[in-house]
C-alpha cells in the first residue's frame, strides 16, 4: 500500500488508538506525518528500534548545488564496505567524497584531493572525474583545458596509498596518437587484466559529432595503439541539440561486455542513455559493438534528461545500481541536474535499466545497507537547500560544507512522544527549538519550557501531501517555515506560507 493510502486509512482511526510506533514508523519510512493529539502514554518508544526499520530512501542523492553545473556526471566505486565518490569542484579541482551507505553519499564530507597549477594544459575546465580501481591501485581520469574549450583532453591522477581520499600523483595526459579533442574517459579491464581507454572525441577540435572510441593501454596511464570509432551519433534520438555520444560507463557479464553512453545535448530534456553490446570479446574491432536502436534510458516525469550515468553494487555485492544525473523540472538546464541512484535488473546476460523513479518515491535501500541514523530535509520551494544550523541559528541553506549541520537525529518528541524533536548529530543534546518564534539550536537545559520549544508534531504538508510540515507544541497553529533563509513559526495563512512550511525528508 502506497503511503498516502496509509495516511488517509488511519485518519479515519480514532486518535486514541493510534500508537506513537505506526507514527513515526510512518514519518521515518515514507515521508508524511499524522494529525496531532495521539495519546502514546502507554508505550515507551525504543529509538533503535525505530531507526532498525528505515529500509527506504527517495531520489535525489545529492542535491543541485547551484552554480553553472549543478550535481552532475557521478562516479561511484564501492571498495572495503565504502562508496567512494569522486567529484569536479566548480570545475576548478576534484574532491573524493567516503560514505557507508549508497544513499548518503551527498552529505559525506568531500575532501580536495587535487588542485590544478594555476595555469597551463590541465589548468581549467576540470570535467567529469572518473575514479577506478585498477591493478592494486586507485586512479582518477579527467578532462581539462587551458581556458580554451577546444584544447580538453583527458588526465590521469594515480593514488600514493590505499586511501582514495590521500594524495595522488599526477601521471600526465591520456591521448591516442593523434591526441585530439577528448572528455569522459575511463578504463575497460578485461578478465585477463588487458586494459582500454574508452572515451568522447571529435575529430575537428571540439566541433560535433561527438563520438565513442576505444584504444589499447600499456598501463592504466598510456595508450598504447590508434583509437577505433566504435559509435557515432546516427539516430535521430543521438541528435537533440547537438549530436552527441558522451558519458561512457561499463558493464561485464558472463563475456560480454556493455558500454551505456549519453546521447543528445546534455542542456536537453532529451538527453538519454544508449547502450552497445560486445558478445565476443574483440573490443577493438568496431563491428563486434552492436548499438541498440532506440535509449534504454531516458525522461520520465521528474527526471528529465537523465544521463552519464555509471554502475556500482549494494553492499552485499548481490544487486547492480545506476547513478545518474536529471533535472526535476522541464527545461531545467546545467545548475538545476541532481543525482540519483536505482536498482537495475538482469534478464539473463542483458541488463535492463528499467525507467528513471520519480523524485520523492520511496525505494528499497541496497541490499545490505544499514540504516541512516539521522535525517536530512529539503524546503519544498528551495530546490538545493537544507535544513541546517549555522552560529546555533536554524536556517535553510545551499551550503555543501559542512555537512552534518544538515544532519539531525529524529527522536520522540520531549514534551509529548505524540511529536518529535530534531537532535543535532554534531551537537549532540543541542534540538532545534523555538525561541520568541525563532528556531534556534539550543544545549537541552531538561528545564519544561525547553522540551515544549523543541517538540514538533509531524503533519501531512501543507503544500504537498507527500512531504511534511511540522507544528509547533508550544505554540499551536504555527508551523516551522522559512523566510528570508532563517527558520521562524508562524501561522500559516497564504499559499505562501504553506510552501515555507512544506519539507521533505530525504533520508
Amino acid at each position: 500500500m502506497e503511503c498516502p493510502l496509509i495516511i488517509k486509512y488511519m485518519r479515519k482511526i480514532p486518535y486514541k488508538e493510534i500508537y506513537y510506533s505506526g507514527l513515526l514508523l510512518l514519518l521515518l519510512s515514507c515521508g508524511p506525518g499524522l494529525k496531532t493529539g495521539i495519546n502514546t502514554s502507554s508505550r515507551t518508544v525504543n529509538m533503535a528500534e525505530i531507526h532498525n526499520t528505515i529500509k527506504t530512501f527517495a531520489n535525489p542523492i545529492v542535491q543541485p548545488y547551484g552554480g553553472g553545473g549543478g550535481s552532475a556526471d557521478p562516479s561511484v566505486i564501492r571498495i572495503n564496505d565504502y562508496y567512494y565518490w569522486v567529484k569536479s569542484i566548480h570545475d576548478t579541482g576534484i574532491g573524493v567524497a567516503k560514505s557507508g551507505t549508497l544513499q548518503d553519499m551527498g552529505n559525506a564530507p568531500m575532501k580536495i584531493v587535487f588542485t590544478p597549477p594555476a595555469s597551463g594544459e590541465y589548468s581549467k575546465e576540470i570535467w567529469a572525474p572518473e575514479i577506478q580501481y585498477l591493478n592494486g591501485n586507485f586512479y582518477i581520469y579527467f578532462a581539462a583545458d587551458d581556458g580554451n574549450n577546444v584544447n580538453h583532453r583527458m588526465y590521469c591522477l594515480q593514488a600514493d596509498s590505499q586511501d582514495p581520499q590521500g594524495h595522488y600523483t599526477f601521471k600526465g595526459k591520456v591521448a591516442a596518437p593523434d591526441d585530439k579533442w577528448a572528455i569522459d574517459g575511463l578504463v575497460l579491464q578485461k578478465p585477463d587484466g588487458s586494459l582500454f581507454f574508452v572515451w568522447s572525441g571529435c575529430e575537428v577540435d571540439a566541433d560535433f559529432p561527438q563520438n565513442l572510441y576505444i584504444a589499447p593501454m600499456s598501463n592504466p596511464g598510456t595508450i598504447s595503439g590508434p583509437k577505433v570509432l566504435i559509435s557515432t551519433p546516427a539516430y535521430a534520438w543521438e541528435r537533440k541539440g547537438a549530436a552527441i555520444n558522451e558519458g561512457p560507463s561499463i558493464l561485464q557479464k558472463n563475456g560480454k561486455f556493455f558500454i551505456f553512453y549519453s546521447g543528445s545535448a546534455s542542456w536537453m530534456n532529451d538527453y538519454c542513455l544508449g547502450m552497445l553490446t560486445n558478445a565476443d570479446g574483440d573490443v577493438l574491432n568496431p563491428s563486434s559493438w552492436s548499438k541498440k536502436e532506440t535509449p534504454v534510458f531516458q525522461k520520465a516525469p521528474s527526471a528529465y534528461g537523465p544521463g552519464h550515468n555509471c554502475f556500482t553494487q549494494s553492499p552485499d555485492g548481490t544487486e547492480d545500481w545506476i547513478l545518474y544525473h536529471a533535472f526535476e523540472r522541464w527545461g531545467g538546464g546545467w545548475a538545476n541536474r541532481s543525482i540519483r541512484a536505482q536498482k537495475i535488473n538482469w534478464d539473463g546476460d542483458n541488463p535492463i535499466l528499467g525507467t528513471p523513479v520519480a523524485v520523492g518515491e520511496r525505494i528499497d535501500l541496497p541490499s545490505g545497507s544499514a540504516p541512516v541514523p539521522y535525517s536530512v530535509f529539503l524546503p519544498h520551494n528551495m530546490p538545493g537547500y537544507y535544513i541546517r544550523h549555522e552560529d546555533s541559528r536554524g536556517k535553510i541553506s545551499s551550503k555543501e560544507e559542512p555537512s552534518l549541520s544538515r544532519q539531525f537525529k529524529v527522536v520522540a518528541g520531549l514534551a509529548d512522544t505524540a511529536g518529535i524533536s530534531l537532535e543535532s548529530i554534531d551537537f549532540p543534546n543541542r534540538f532545534l527549538r523555538q525561541r520568541n518564534i525563532e528556531i534556534w539550536m539550543d544545549v537541552f537545559d531538561g528545564s519544561d519550557t525547553y522540551r515544549a520549544d523543541a517538540t514538533f508534531y509531524v503533519h501531512s504538508g501543507w503544500a504537498d501531501g507527500k512531504k511534511i510540515s511540522f507544528e509547533s507544541y508550544s505554540n499551536p497553529g504555527k508551523y516551522m517555515r522559512h523566510l528570508d533563509s532563517l527558520l521562524y513559526i508562524s501561522p500559516i495563512s497564504t499559499q505562501q506560507d504553506k510552501e515555507d512550511a512544506t519539507f521533505q525528508r530525504i533520508q
